[in-house]
This record gives structure tokens, C-alpha cells and sequence, in this order.
């Protein structure tokens, strides 16, 4: 641990102060509880004084739920109390789970009754585990002996800026996992971003129906701040969404693409009251353009793009609303993800690390307060990434004059095909655009002819009567020798935990010839 510093930098001092302002409103609902700010505050100092008095300075505290308010009472009490916080996905496998546990060594695993079951099978023997919906704990006290504890002020705001906040694992499936190691300062940089560039209001009800242990969980902080009421969706299913904006006049909620996929073709959709809602963030992976399309119709220009990594979480581009159509009228962006927050910088380059010209394409580089420190215990793969003051992403994409931003895919994922570069999210943005199709996702294979083809997996509305010809002829106009020499029409496609679509599955699939 560094010496401490201004505890009023660090994030869990700035919503002690936000508690005192705005005390008896209401902070946090989740089913039929409330808490109040002073309320809330007051749960987190007793958590975290419960946690800095069995644990030591820099420990890690592994979070294994899904959504629920006791997950936040837990992120917040873990920085007040010094310690470092590892997000695990509720929908982690057990071997997910134990790869990260080996990795981190946490000093206590907290889940809930909804992952019991990847609790029961992992190698979790001799480490402090409790359950934070009901008395169960092995090798230490339960969470609601925890949450009893009174506050000792003494044990709070331990940490400096530069101290280590959370280890936010990338997805994956296999090899050891990469955790993104991410200071105070970091998140401090990050909210900062937020509350700066992004239209977040006091009266705002914002509803979390994403997983609170990836980017929901991290627009907690930023509305706490500004005395907004965070909503925590119960369950996280469309409907129970869409039953919650309506009973609570919810004005904000955030998605992936897919969520917003199932609710703009939600059968019910017109049975409930959604005229609250005032803006709906979306990104972390690309969005079909039929998508876009229909909730733009539906929703009016409310949506706002946001675009970040692990690595740089959640700050490190925007598109407001207004923003979505070019001026004048213009066409619909699909596949922009707007301009840089005001302190971040991005830089385009090519391979040898040179800045490329406008309209051309190059990896997106990062410069920020809130980038990664690097990578937990892996110096070389942190050395890949973090060069010469910069986040190299390996997202490609192309920056017009104005510094707009329009992505062209990951650079592991462009094929070449008879000479041709063909860059997967232009093709899936293609593919999207055409009626009927919901989702699309590319890759590309071997191919003895062509070096590598493009195959596409398609999902389409039900009884709409499209296959892979008449989704050839559709696109084959627009995309010439790009369009994939196979399409695939699947019911749906696989998701990840975090709900983005999983190519490395469809490739395992496709390899296998289990691709239906």
C-alpha cells in the first residue's frame, strides 16, 4: 500500500459526500426494498469496517452473484475498505471460476444462491466463501454477521489514488485468464468521463438490467453521484425490464445490442407504458443496423452509443443521439461509435505504430487517466498492449476529419480472401441492414482456393421465409467479392455471459459441423 492520499479523490470518499447531499432520497431499489443515499452509505462503511478487520490492505474479494443490491453494497464496501474487488460473471462455468480464483488467490468468495451450484464443484477448499441471501459461510462469518458490524471510521478510505481498486477478467473460455488491473485512479478517471460528457441527471431512474459485474455495475457510481435512483431489474429478463419501466417511469437504462434486439421485437411491446424513458445507452459489441433502425422508429433519437474495453473500461468513445444521423438529414451511422470523451485521446495507427490519414483504416490506440495499470501478474502480455503510453486495443477502425470514429472489427478477425481484406463488422453491418435479419456474425476459415472465405451466421425474424439465397442476392449488390461464400441461418446465435455475440463458439461449431 502507498502512503494515503486526499480521500476525497478517491471514488467511495466522493459518494460519502454525495450521501450527506442527497440522504433521505432513494438511492437504490431492487424488488420491494429501498435504501436511501444515507442509507445506502451507511450499509457500505459497516460491510467495508466488517471486511478491512479480517482482511489485509490489497486483498482481493471475488464477487460471484447476479444482479442484486447486496452486489453493490459489496463493490463499494471493498474500495472503502482497501481491498480489491474481482467481478466473476454469474453465468461463469466452474472451470471459468477456478481459473480466476487460482489467479487472483482472493481472501473471501462472495456469491448467492443463484450460482450455488458453480460453488458446490469448484476448488474452493480452505477459502472463506458466504452466501449473501442467506446465513451459509464455510471458513469464515456469513454476510448478514458481516453487515451487522458497526462502522469503525478508522478502517475506512485505507486506499491511495494509485492503490489497486478491481481486477476485471476478459472473456474467455480457455488458456489462463487476463485480468485488467484497474487502480482508483482509474475509476476515478472513469466517472469522470461519465459526469462530464454524458447527460446523467439528478432525477434520473436509471434501471440496470445488464450484468452488474461488467459495464451495469459501472454506472452505479456516476448517477450516485449526481443523486439519480439506480434500479436493479430483478432477474434481468426484457420483459421484467419492460414491466419496471413502466410501473417505475424508469428514464434511463443501457444494453448490449442483443437486449435491444429482443426488445424491439418484443411481441407485447406496445402493452407497456414506455414514454419515461428519456435516453438508452448501448455498445460493447456492434449493433445490426435493423435494430437501430427500429428503435430509433420506436424510441425517437434517445439512443447514445458508448464504446470501451476491459482494458480502458466503458469512457473511451461516445455518439449522442444527435449524432447518429449525419447533418443535413444525412444517412443513419451504422457501425460509428462517435468521438473521444474530452480527456481521452485515441490515435489511429498502422502496424509499424504510425498515425494512419483520415478514412483509412487503423488499430484504435488510447491514451487516458482510466486505461488499465496492466494486467494481473502477466508483464509480457501487458508489454503487448500498453506501448509507448498508449492502450493498443486491436479494434480497427476509420476516423473521419472530424474525428468520428466508425469500426471496421478486431484485427485478429480481418481475412484476406483472393488478395481482398475484407473486414468482418462491415460485412455483419451489411447483412443486418437487409429485412428480416436480426443478428449476423462473420469469420473467416481456410480455404485452399481463396487463402480464407467469409462465413456468415444469420438469425432472422420467425416465419419470415429467409435463406442463405435470398440473403446472398440481398447484399451481394453492396459487398461484391466480400459477401460470404456461406451463409448459415440459425434460430440464434450463441451468446457470451455478458451477452455479446460468441464467435469463438460458431467457429468451434463450424469446425466441428455441429453449426445448427
Amino acid at each position: 500500500m502507498t502512503e494515503a492520499g486526499p480521500t476525497g479523490s478517491i471514488p467511495s470518499a466522493l459518494m460519502a459526500q454525495a450521501a450527506r447531499r442527497y440522504g433521505p432520497q432513494v438511492a437504490l431499489r431492487f424488488g420491494e426494498r429501498t435504501w436511501t443515499f444515507a442509507q445506502f452509505d451507511a450499509a457500505v462503511s459497516r460491510l467495508a469496517t466488517a471486511l478491512a478487520a479480517r482482511l489485509s490492505p490489497g486483498d482481493r474479494v471475488a464477487l460471484f452473484t447476479a444482479n442484486c443490491a447486496e452486489y453493490l453494497l459489496l463493490q463499494c464496501a471493498v474500495e472503502r475498505a482497501g481491498l480489491v474487488r474481482v467481478p466473476v460473471n454469474a453465468r461463469s462455468t466452474t472451470h471459468e471460476l477456478d481459473a480466476i480464483l487460482a489467479d487472483c488467490e482472493p481472501g473471501v468468495l462472495f456469491y448467492d444462491s443463484a450460482t450455488a451450484d458453480r460453488i458446490e464443484g469448484s476448488k474452493t477448499s480452505g477459502l472463506w466463501c458466504a452466501n449473501v441471501d442467506t446465513q451459509d459461510a464455510i471458513n469464515g462469518p456469513s454476510f448478514a454477521g458481516l453487515a451487522d458490524t458497526r462502522a469503525d471510521p478508522g478502517r475506512l478510505n485505507r486506499a491511495a489514488l494509485d492503490d489497486l481498486a478491481s481486477i476485471n477478467y476478459t472473456s474467455g473460455t480457455s488458456g489462463r485468464p487476463k485480468g485488467a488491473m484497474l487502480t482508483h485512479r482509474n475509476w476515478a478517471a472513469l466517472y469522470r468521463n461519465m459526469l462530464i460528457d454524458r447527460d446523467i441527471r439528478g432525477d434520473d431512474i436509471i434501471a440496470h438490467v445488464g450484468p452488474l459485474t461488467h459495464s451495469s455495475g459501472t454506472y452505479f457510481v456516476p448517477w450516485f453521484l449526481r443523486g439519480g435512483t439506480s434500479l436493479v431489474v430483478d432477474g434481468g429478463t426484457v420483459d421484467k425490464l419492460l414491466a419496471a419501466i413502466d410501473r417505475h417511469n424508469v428514464t434511463v437504462f443501457t444494453c448490449v445490442p442483443t437486449v435491444l434486439t429482443r426488445i424491439v421485437n418484443h411481441p407485447g411491446l406496445e402493452n407497456f407504458d414506455l414514454s419515461s424513458l428519456r435516453m438508452i445507452g448501448y455498445g460493447a459489441e456492434p449493433i445490426p443496423r435493423n435494430t437501430l433502425e427500429k428503435a430509433l422508429a420506436k424510441f425517437g433519437p434517445v439512443l447514445v452509443q458508448n464504446y470501451g474495453q476491459t482494458e480502458a473500461m466503458m469512457t473511451c468513445t461516445t455518439l449522442p443521439a444527435a449524432d447518429h444521423f449525419a447533418p443535413g438529414g444525412g444517412p443513419l451511422r451504422v457501425g460509428c461509435i462517435g468521438r473521444a470523451y474530452t480527456f481521452v485521446e485515441i490515435v489511429l495507427r498502422a502496424p509499424d505504430g504510425q498515425p494512419v490519414a483520415p478514412g483509412e483504416i487503423g488499430e484504435i490506440t488510447v491514451r487516458s487517466d482510466h486505461v488499465m495499470h496492466g494486467y494481473w501478474r502477466l508483464p509480457e502480455e501487458t508489454a503487448k498492449v500498453l506501448r509507448d503510453g498508449f492502450l493498443w486495443t486491436g479494434d480497427l477502425a476509420r476516423m473521419d476529419e472530424t474525428g468520428l470514429i466508425t469500426l471496421a472489427g478486431r484485427s485478429k478477425e480481418m481475412l484476406i480472401t483472393g488478395g481482398h481484406n475484407i473486414y468482418p463488422q462491415e460485412v455483419e453491418a451489411a447483412l443486418t441492414s437487409c429485412p428480416g435479419v436480426l443478428e449476423a456474425a462473420v469469420i473467416g476459415v481456410p480455404d485452399p482456393d481463396w487463402g480464407e472465405i467469409a462465413i456468415a451466421f444469420v438469425s432472422v425474424v420467425a416465419d419470415s421465409g429467409l435463406g442463405a439465397d435470398s440473403v446472398t442476392a440481398a447484399v451481394k449488390p453492396r459487398l461484391g467479392i466480400k459477401t460470404p461464400k456461406r451463409i448459415e441461418i440459425l434460430a440464434s446465435l450463441p451468446k457470451t455471459g455478458n451477452g455479446k455475440v460468441d464467435k469463438k463458439l460458431l467457429r468451434q461449431r463450424f469446425a466441428d459441423g455441429s453449426v445448427a
